[in-house]
């Protein structure tokens, strides 16, 4: 009887050895890996999971042998479909979007956002876009297309302000049927209209019984380029208390007209850095502001130059976004190479093949003598350097189309090459760079180096914090630029203030025109224009205030106040 049990528990075993060898056999890997590349291309267009759902890929042990597609993570694959492919992007869902459409209690009057104040270089409009729209999701109410100033092309610090040719509505800059067709799906009670609509002009024209506006100055606290609302202080109560008020003081108006009909445009400034969005506990906004930035497609130029490009680079790639063009403001042009080079080496020796072929570099860069300035260095390096230009050279059709793009456009194009790089390096402090990063990461949020952290999602990037980008070590000091920045509000025209210390004398004058007011200041030295800031045009505040930025040091003018103060407080400045 036990030799019968002995003879069933080793044939029990042998089935079992038999089963786990057929698994485990070297041979079947081939197909097992099929299965797992078409899975992963499925998941693209799946519904964004949560962080515990989320498996990373596998890191791969030759840069030879994959490519982007198997590197980055699938929804970092759905950014690229929904933003950047050149054909119409596959199905996807908006799940936090749809979510968040569904639990807003939506305005029984028909409100609308008109959002203004949007402005500056390409990746800034676009979160600027992104503040607009959770504006309207989380206070149920509709949105105006906005308009935004397109910057001078040659000279990357005038942000034409006050050139009102320059204005392009959001469909000279984006798809608006794409924006308008997934809203309309999965946000159906938020309307769109486009400003050449109101009252009523064209064919489809709406009537407008009142013009209001809103200004985020009077939230307790609140500071220009300064991150303010999040859930524990949420933008919906600070709106209703103001849309309140407004109602009130139009109820008493004497000029009220009862019989009017029709829509209600709350003009109001979509500040940078609006809401702080990752301090929902619950991940809720951070979904959210996901799902928005895929509303956000190019348009079909820059989309079809990347599809033409991207096959062209044979071999995997990494990304560099030089910042060297003529408003930099972190470091200079050779500091940054420097860095650059070194942190390609350590990313090959991270995640490269001893011996194996590097992989190309592709630079991001407006201008094309630095371009070929990184070039020459990188070869030096044993680095090929590829760029737009370089590309598609063979191509006179995509060239010229290259040529044809304003500078803002054609960062498009790099910035989604950027987001299929098989490694990305920038500088934190970019809203182009940081952009790529957030992207990059399945989180859509940088979570810190590639370099350091424990786990980086295959994100693979590494953005240099400023300070690392503009001083690096001592032998390759650059001098430091000046930065001027508006922090509020509405100056009065022809307002001037001038600030002596030793070594430094700038000037900053206001100006006035077609409703926009402008600040600038020179380096009088060398009469280099610094940095041109937008005011908020709709801040009640008549006062004038800058940060300046020298040295790591800070320096603050209040012309209301008429004194200077920061870490080197000592002198008066003379309002």
């Amino acid at each position: 009887m036990s030799s019968r049990r002995s003879a069933i528990l080793a044939a029990i075993c042998l089935v079992f050895i038999f089963a786990l060898y057929h698994v485990s056999n070297v041979p079947g890997s081939a197909s097992t890996a099929v299965v797992e590349q078409e899975t992963a291309e499925k998941a693209i267009t799946s519904t964004l999971t949560t962080e515990k759902e989320k498996t990373p890929l596998s890191r791969p042990t030759s840069e030879k042998e994959t490519s982007s597609t198997e590197v980055l993570s699938p929804e970092v694959l759905t950014y690229f479909d929904q933003v950047f492919s050149a054909d119409k992007p596959k199905a996807y869902d908006f799940p936090a979007l749809k979510a968040a459409c569904e639990q807003t209690k939506w305005a029984e009057d028909e409100v609308y956002l008109q959002c203004g104040g949007m402005s500056a270089g390409l990746t800034s409009i676009m979160s600027q876009i992104k503040v607009c729209l959770k504006m309207a999701v989380e206070t149920g109410t509709s949105i105006i297309l906005p308009s935004m100033p397109l910057r001078d092309s040659k000279d990357l610090q005038n942000f034409n302000f006050m050139n009102g040719d320059a204005y392009l509505t959001y469909e000279e800059w984006f798809d608006a049927s794409h924006l308008m067709e997934q809203i309309g799906h999965y946000c159906p009670k938020m309307k769109i209209l486009h400003p050449i609509q109101l009252d009523g002009q064209g064919a489809s024209g709406v009537a407008v019984k009142n013009k209001w506006s809103i200004d985020l100055g009077k939230a307790p606290g609140f500071k220009v380029f300064s991150s303010y609302f999040w859930a524990g202080r949420p933008f919906k109560a600070f709106f209703e208390q103001q849309y309140t008020d407004l109602e009130g003081m139009a109820s008493l108006s004497p000029d009220r007209d009862e019989t009017k009909k029709g829509i209600t445009v709350i003009s109001i400034a979509s500040s940078f850095l609006l809401f702080r969005i990752t301090d929902d506990p619950t991940g809720q906004d951070l979904r959210l502001w996901n799902d928005l930035g895929q509303l956000i497609r190019f348009r079909d130029a820059p989309r079809k130059i990347i599809s033409k490009l991207l096959p062209l680079m044979e071999r995997p790639f990494y990304g560099v976004h030089f910042r060297a063009e003529n408003d930099t403001i972190w470091s200079s042009p050779e500091n940054q190479l420097k860095l650059d080079l070194e942190a390609l080496d350590t990313a090959w020796a991270k995640y490269g093949t001893p011996n194996g072929q590097k992989p190309l570099v592709y630079l991001a860069c407006g201008d094309q003598d630095q371009v070929e300035m990184f070039a020459t260095a990188g070869k030096a390096k044993g680095w090929d350097v590829t760029h737009k230009w370089k590309l598609a050279q063979g191509n006179a059709e995509v060239l010229k189309m290259i040529n044809d793009l304003a500078f803002d456009f054609q960062g498009a194009v790099d910035m989604g090459i950027m987001v299929k790089s098989h490694f990305f390096l920038g500088i934190q402090g970019s809203a182009f760079s940081s952009t790529v990063g957030n992207a990059r990461d399945v989180t859509g949020r940088y979570r810190g180096s590639s370099f350091t952290v424990y786990d980086d999602g295959n994100a693979r990037t590494h953005l240099f914090n400023d300070g690392d980008a503009r001083y690096g070590d001592a032998s390759s000091l650059a001098p430091p630029k000046l930065k001027l920045k508006c922090l509020s509000m509405v100056p009065v025209e022809g307002e001037v203030v001038s600030v002596e210390r030793p070594k430094l004398k700038w000037v900053a004058q206001v100006e006035s025109k077609l409703d926009l007011k402008v600040v600038w200041a020179q380096y009088l030295e060398s009469g280099e224009n610094l940095y041109a800031a937008f005011v908020d045009r709709h801040s009640d505040e008549h006062r004038l205030r800058f940060e300046l930025l020298l040295e790591r040091q800070k320096l603050v003018v209040d012309t209301k106040a008429g004194y200077t103060a920061g870490s080197d407080v000592g002198e008066k400045g003379k309002v």
